[in-house]
C-alpha cells in the first residue's frame, strides 16, 4: 500500500529536516518546498494528502499561500496545518478563517504530531488504544437463581397422581375382566359335563347334584383373589401417595434452599459492587486531589499553557488505566493583583513592600478578566482539536475570571502591603480539576 505524502513548505532547512523526520517516523513520504511559489508550482502537477504551511517566508508568506490553495477547485479539498512561531488566539483564528485546519508551533513533539496525523486520518486512529473489558452484569447471579426456580416448577405433581389412578384402575378392571372369564369357562365346562351324563334307569329321589359345592368354592377363591389383589393395589396406591408426598418435600425444601442460597449470593455481589464503587470513587477523588495541588499559575501567564498540557496528558493517561469515561473539568480563575506603575507608566504588579492603599488599580474588569481566564496556547488549542472526538473522555473548560475567588479578599486594603494582598491573589489565580465519571464504576 502507497504510503500517504506530505508537504512541508517552509525557507527554513532545518525546520524542513526537523519536521520531515517526526512524518517520516509515522511512515509518511515528505515533499518540501522552500517556498509558496514553489509550492504552487509543485501542486501544479502533484497533489499531497496533507500540507505543512510556515507563515513568514520572503515573497509570498504562508496566509496568502492557503488563500490561494483553496480558491484553486483542484487543491481546496487538502487539509492544511499552520506551521510557525506564531501564537495566541487571533491568529489561530485568522489561520482558520482562511481554511486551515489548526496550528502547529515550530517546538511540537513527535506526539503531538503523531495526533495530529490520527486526527486528519492519515494514519490508524486505533494504534495504541486500549480495550476495556467490560464487567459481567449485575443480573447473573438473578438470572441463574430464576432459571434454578423455572427448573423446579415445570414439575407437576397432578399429573404424577393422575396416572398412578388411571395405571391402578387399569390393572383392577383387567383383574374383574378375568374373574369374569374364569367363571364364565367353569360354568360351560360343568354344563357340558351334565349334558354327557346317562339318564337314570327309573325315576329316583332328587338328590342334591355335586355341581354347587364346587361352584361355591371356585368362586370363593376367586373372590379371595380378587380381593387379596384389590388390598394389593390399596397397599402400592398408598405406599405411591406417601413417596410422592416425600418426594414433594425434599424438593420444596431444596427449591428453598436454592432460592435462598441464590439471594445470598445477589446480595453478596451487591455489596462487594458497592464497596469496588466506594473504592473506585476514593481514588477519583484522590488523583483529583494531587493534580490540584499544583493548580495555580503565575500573573500574566495563559491559565492554558504547554505546563498545564503536560499535566493535563498525565491526567488522561491515568484515567484511561483505570478504564474512566465521563468528564474531565477544568475550571479557570483570575486573582485580582495590586498593580503599580512601571518606568513607562504602564501598569506592573506592585512590590511587595508597598502600602496596598497606593496600588493604581486592584484586579481587572470582569469582562477583561474572564477573556483572560479563557486564554490557550497553540498547543494546548490544537490538542483540544485532536480529542474534539473522543466520546469516552471529554474535556471542558469553564472559565470563571474573577468572578469566585478561593479566598476571599479582605473588605479594605488598609494596613496591607501589595505583598500580603498579592499572595491572595496568587491562591484565587488558579485552573482546578473535577473529575465527572459517568458511572461508579468503569
Amino acid at each position: 500500500m502507497a504510503h500517504k505524502c506530505a508537504l512541508i513548505v517552509d525557507d527554513s532547512r532545518t525546520a524542513r529536516q526537523v519536521l520531515g523526520e517526526m512524518l517520516l517516523a509515522n511512515q509518511l513520504r515528505v515533499e518540501t518546498a522552500s517556498s509558496a511559489e514553489e509550492a504552487l508550482e509543485y501542486l501544479s502537477r502533484s497533489r499531497p494528502d496533507v500540507i505543512f504551511m510556515d507563515h513568514m517566508m520572503p515573497g509570498m508568506d504562508g496566509f496568502q499561500a492557503v488563500q490561494a490553495i483553496k480558491n484553486n477547485p483542484a487543491t481546496a479539498t487538502i487539509p492544511i496545518m499552520m506551521y510557525t512561531s506564531q501564537e495566541g488566539e487571533v491568529y489561530v483564528g485568522q489561520a482558520r478563517a482562511l481554511g486551515a485546519v489548526g496550528v502547529l508551533p515550530k517546538q511540537i513533539k513527535p506526539v503531538e504530531v503523531s495526533e495530529v496525523l490520527k486526527s486528519l486520518h492519515l494514519i490508524d486512529a486505533a494504534a495504541g488504544q486500549r480495550t476495556v473489558v467490560p464487567a459481567p452484569p449485575d443480573e447473573a447471579p438473578a438470572e441463574a437463581a430464576r432459571d434454578m426456580q423455572h427448573a423446579i416448577n415445570d414439575r407437576d405433581w397432578t399429573d404424577l397422581h393422575r396416572w398412578l389412578r388411571e395405571m391402578f384402575e387399569y390393572h383392577a378392571t383387567g383383574l374383574r375382566s378375568d374373574v369374569e372369564t374364569t367363571v364364565t369357562r367353569v360354568l360351560r365346562e360343568q354344563a357340558a359335563a351334565l349334558r354327557e351324563e346317562p339318564p337314570p334307569a327309573a325315576p329316583v329321589a332328587p338328590r342334591r347334584p355335586l355341581l354347587t359345592p364346587l361352584l361355591v368354592l371356585a368362586l370363593t377363591a376367586l373372590a379371595g383373589v380378587f380381593f387379596w389383589l384389590h388390598l394389593d393395589t390399596q397397599r402400592k396406591w398408598r405406599a405411591a401417595v406417601e413417596q410422592n408426598t416425600s418426594l414433594m418435600a425434599v424438593m420444596t425444601s431444596r427449591r428453598a434452599a436454592a432460592a435462598a442460597s441464590a439471594a445470598s449470593t445477589v446480595r453478596q455481589l451487591d455489596a462487594e459492587r458497592d464497596e469496588l464503587s466506594g473504592r473506585f470513587g476514593e481514588f477519583i477523588r484522590a488523583l483529583e486531589w494531587s493534580v490540584n495541588q499544583a493548580s495555580t499559575y503565575p500573573p500574566g501567564a495563559d491559565p492554558f499553557d504547554a505546563r498545564r498540557l503536560e499535566t493535563l496528558r498525565g491526567l488522561l493517561e491515568q484515567l484511561a488505566t483505570l478504564g474512566f469515561t465521563g468528564v474531565v473539568q477544568l475550571d479557570s480563575h483570575v486573582g485580582d493583583f495590586c498593580y503599580g506603575r512601571g518606568g513607562d507608566e504602564a501598569p506592573v504588579i506592585a512590590p511587595d513592600g508597598m502600602a496596598a492603599t497606593d496600588c493604581v488599580r486592584i484586579g481587572l474588569p470582569a469582562d477583561e478578566a474572564r477573556a483572560l481566564s479563557a486564554r490557550q496556547s497553540v498547543a494546548f488549542a490544537n490538542f483540544l482539536g485532536t480529542r474534539a472526538e473522543d466520546a469516552a473522555v471529554r474535556i471542558e473548560i469553564v472559565p470563571h475570571g474573577n468572578a469566585a475567588p478561593r479566598i476571599p479578599y479582605p473588605p479594605d486594603a488598609q494596613g496591607l502591603t501589595a505583598g500580603e494582598w498579592n499572595a491572595i491573589a496568587r491562591e484565587n489565580q488558579r485552573v482546578s480539576v473535577t473529575l465527572l465519571p459517568d458511572a461508579l464504576l468503569p
